[in-house]
């Protein structure tokens, strides 16, 4: 009995092993940014003004491989939104508020290098690991003068802004301007900083990361934003 337990290795090792051959999986992610109130035009005789919002949330899904020797791959697809509204302005007088919805669809490619490691051989692992990667962004426009006159087939702000007017359908009027936005969503490239941790039981892993985006004009006039995200993860 004495020579099987001390065939044994130690409990806690530090490790470099992967963690297995490859994975899937979600996350829920939170944008660590505030969105800024603006005003398109000028409201004082004809324009628009848009309230700003914090946090915008949404999820993820993952794929990643350990197989490569010395570095990590992982792959991200992101869906991340919240809600906004903006007030249309006609000779200086506020029409009715609407929502919107803002929100992105972003790819992550991460390059992954393990920082420190400890294993119970057999049955889990952690892991604390760095990276760094590119990205890529289709962003939903935020409401502005420019985008309310393409939504409407016009060069003229007033002509465009009486969709909202007296006697019109103001949610008529909101859901065109919805679906101008949608055809004209913006096409946005980057690259991004990682940093997590990585705990694993059997087959199943959890993940919990910091990342700061660096993406120009995902938010607008700001050169990126940071971003947490915790999800489950399946090893094969």
């Amino acid at each position: 009995m004495k020579k099987l337990i001390q065939s044994f290795p130690p409990l806690f090792i530090i490790s470099s092993q992967v963690f297995a051959l490859a994975g899937f999986g979600a996350y829920g992610d939170i944008d660590l940014l505030k969105y800024p109130s603006g005003i398109s035009g000028d409201i004082s005789t004809t324009g628009v003004k848009y309230d700003g919002f914090d946090n915008a949330k949404g999820f993820g899904l993952m794929f990643y491989i350990d197989a490569i020797p010395i570095v990590d791959l992982q792959a991200d697809l992101e869906f991340v939104g919240n809600l906004y509204e903006y007030t249309p302005y006609i000779g200086g007088t506020a029409l009715d508020t609407q929502e919107l919805p803002w929100g992105r669809i972003s790819t992550y490619f991460t390059i992954r290098k393990e920082i420190f490691g400890l294993s119970i051989p057999l049955l889990a692992k952690a892991q604390l690991y760095g990276g760094v990667g590119m990205n890529k962004h289709k962003v939903v426009p935020i409401m502005t003068e420019e985008v309310i006159k393409e939504a409407f087939d016009t060069d003229d702000l007033e002509t465009a802004l009486n969709f909202f007017g007296e006697g019109a359908d103001p949610d008529q009027a909101a859901t065109e301007l919805a679906e101008s936005m949608l055809k004209n969503i913006d096409d946005i490239s980057g690259f991004h900083l990682l940093a997590g941790v990585r705990g694993k039981l059997l087959m199943f892993n959890a993940f919990a990361n910091a990342r700061y985006t660096i993406a120009k004009d995902v938010i607008p006039d700001k050169s990126g934003y940071p971003s947490i995200w915790v999800g489950m993860a399946i090893g094969i």
